[in-house]
């Protein structure tokens, strides 16, 4: 029977580990990245010492403190971690074609031939965890996967951290996976477990018994359905292409920055920030929201139709009149959505002279930043805010080294 056939490289609390290979005095002790150093935020990053504290991805930091009072607190430094997601497929690509970026800290790979022999899986993962190491540092680890299809090898990567290494071979399937909880399948989150309680699955081994109907109906769909119930046999699906649903940017503001006029400079800044990755993926949006967190302890939103708008002076114009009638309170964290959006190859091209001119206007400031450096062309209403909110890592959207400034000119 045939072995494996995707080797799926998870890396080991990415941002906390990166920290601690780049300060030495970090190593060993119980560390936390946050976005910015107040109390108002959360960890997005904790080291394995944090972790046995109970500290993970989410916690706030006042709680963090309270579980650790001894816990350093690092400030997130996205461009760093960028140059290091680089060097690890480098890395990887040096052992093994990597098929699929999935986020800032995990890829797979495709097994070819007697590649998909264990042993020979088994040697090429050991290949890529020492070429990481040679690449990223000793304290950049990852744990691996192999399996038959790339979601169960993404599961096997999670069943042995930090620095494992775990093989699931098609004939010892399901049975290997049934002593995991169903939210520790990829897929699955509290909302999920109970739509699956509602069909009597409450265990890993209910799911694999359950017929591609009982599934379909678990996830109100006929193709979701199909797609579970082969994944978990193993076999290996055509990959699907995703089509980008929104794209999104919010910041806490520092005490100086939680009045009116601040505020607003912060969300143009967010505005210019979202629109620019929208025309950077080759898309238009039809929405734009705003959202409003106040320190009073409430929230304000509103939507508004963009038509189908690429350029950010428009978006500018139409938020504003929404910011100015917004309730009153003072700001704590200021957030812009676009949505619905449109592939530029999908969308009506503009019928007057005037959008036109915007849309070449919004590529102009583009390429001039590009080549120059951020800020080198900015929106008036960004004044005051140009350093404000700067590029985070979203894990599944990695910016590029210049969007923090750090091309070459």
């Amino acid at each position: 029977m045939e072995g494996v056939r995707y080797l799926f490289a998870d890396m080991n609390s990415f941002f906390a580990s990166v920290e601690q290979q780049e300060q030495p005095d970090l190593r060993g002790l119980p560390i936390a990245v946050v976005p910015t150093l107040v109390e108002t935020t959360c960890c997005i990053a904790a080291s394995y010492e944090a972790k046995s504290y109970g500290i993970k991805t989410g916690t706030p930091v006042h709680e963090a403190k309270q579980r650790c009072p001894h816990i350093r607190l690092i400030e997130a430094r996205p461009a760093c971690y960028v140059q290091y997601h680089h060097r690890v497929i480098e890395a990887v690509e040096s052992c093994l074609h990597v098929d699929q970026v999935c986020s800032i800290d995990e890829m797979y790979g495709k097994l070819l031939g007697k590649e998909r022999q264990p042993e020979q899986a088994a040697t090429i993962a050991y290949l890529v965890k020492d070429a990481i190491r040679q690449a990223a540092g000793p304290c950049v680890r990852c744990s691996i996967g192999l399996a038959p299809n790339p979601w169960l090898a993404k599961v096997a990567s999670d069943m042995n951290k930090p620095d494992g290494l775990t093989m699931l071979l098609p004939e010892q399937l399901p049975e290997v996976i049934c002593h995991l909880k169903l939210t520790d399948l990829p897929g699955i989150a509290k909302n999920m477990e109970r739509r699956l309680a509602a069909v009597h699955i409450t265990s890993i081994a209910q799911l694999c018994q359950a017929s591609e109907a009982d599934l379909s109906q678990a996830w109100g769909s006929t193709v979701l359905g199909s797609i579970w119930w082969q994944q978990l046999r193993g076999i290996d699906l055509p990959y699907r292409p995703t089509h980008r649903r929104t794209v999104s940017h919010s910041h806490v503001l520092p005490p100086d920055q939680r009045t009116d006029e601040r505020a607003w400079a912060v969300l143009a800044r967010m505005i210019h920030k979202a629109a620019a990755r929208m025309r950077r993926l080759g898309y238009r949006a039809g929405d734009l929201t705003m959202q409003v967190t106040y320190i009073e302890r409430r929230s304000w939103e509103q939507q508004v139709s963009l038509g189908l708008c690429r350029d950010t002076l428009t978006m500018i114009h139409v938020a504003l009149p929404m910011w100015r009638k917004r309730p009153p309170g003072t700001p704590l964290k200021v957030g812009v959505v676009l949505t619905h959006l449109v592939a530029d190859g999908g969308a009506t091209l503009p019928l007057f002279a005037e959008q036109n001119h915007m849309d070449k206007l919004a590529d102009c400031m583009d390429t001039i930043d590009h080549k120059y450096g951020k800020h080198t062309l900015y929106l008036g209403a960004m004044w005051g805010a140009q350093e404000a909110a700067p590029t985070r890592i979203s894990f599944t959207q990695i910016p590029t080294l210049e969007e923090f400034g750090e091309t070459d000119r």
